[in-house]
């Protein structure tokens, strides 16, 4: 399975707590020379972005999430990346909800995020360098093909309509991303 080629789509779960369903959004993951790029793209008219400073709680806005273990042959922890139409994110590098190091200015900056916004439609596009992973991550190697565990997220918490959207089922009771347990296998080759 290449996700460079095949996008990543979400669905909604906890509909019977009272939740609506989200907008359409595809998460496209591409190996680069560099690290990893994220283009996101949401189908939604006038996103609520209220938060306008990186490591603010983007999750109460219309959010894209992203969380990723990008060596998980050397390592259980795994990064989070939150972030809104304004280009804000919230990072950090996770053991779980309660256990993490939190990330530099510098380091969300390293992503140099891009957004634009249209009428019916918004886009996120930033790139994780491999330096960032380097630093994070005990034995990272920069190879050509990498194998990474991770979960993909839309959400919404304080939008008109709540809404909690993954790629692979969390079965929690409650919405809870931080499930390291549910992410699934994402296969990443660079093309030449």
């Amino acid at each position: 399975m290449n996700q460079n080629i095949e996008n990543i789509t979400v669905h909604y779960l906890w509909e019977e707590k009272g939740y609506h369903c989200g907008p359409e959004v595809t998460f496209c993951p591409e190996l680069t020379k560099n690290g990893v790029r994220m283009q996101i793209t949401v189908h939604e008219s006038n996103p609520k972005r209220v938060m306008a400073e990186h490591f603010q709680p983007v999750h109460l806005d219309s959010c894209v999430e992203w969380f990723v273990n990008f060596s998980p042959e050397t390592s259980d922890r795994y990064f989070n990346f939150e972030g809104n139409a304004n280009g804000v994110m919230n990072v950090a590098y996770r053991k779980d909800r309660h256990e993490f190091q939190t990330m530099t200015v510098e380091d969300v900056e390293s992503l140099h995020i891009r957004t634009k916004i249209e009428e019916m439609v918004w886009t996120v596009e930033y790139e994780v360098p491999f330096e960032l992973m380097e630093k994070y991550v005990p034995g990272f190697v920069r190879a050509d093909e990498m194998t990474i565990k991770a979960n993909f997220y839309k959400c919404g918490d304080e939008t008109e309509f709540p809404h909690f959207g993954v790629w692979k089922k969390v079965e929690t009771p409650e919405p809870d991303f931080h499930r390291p347990e549910y992410f699934g296998e994402v296969v990443l080759k660079r093309s030449h």
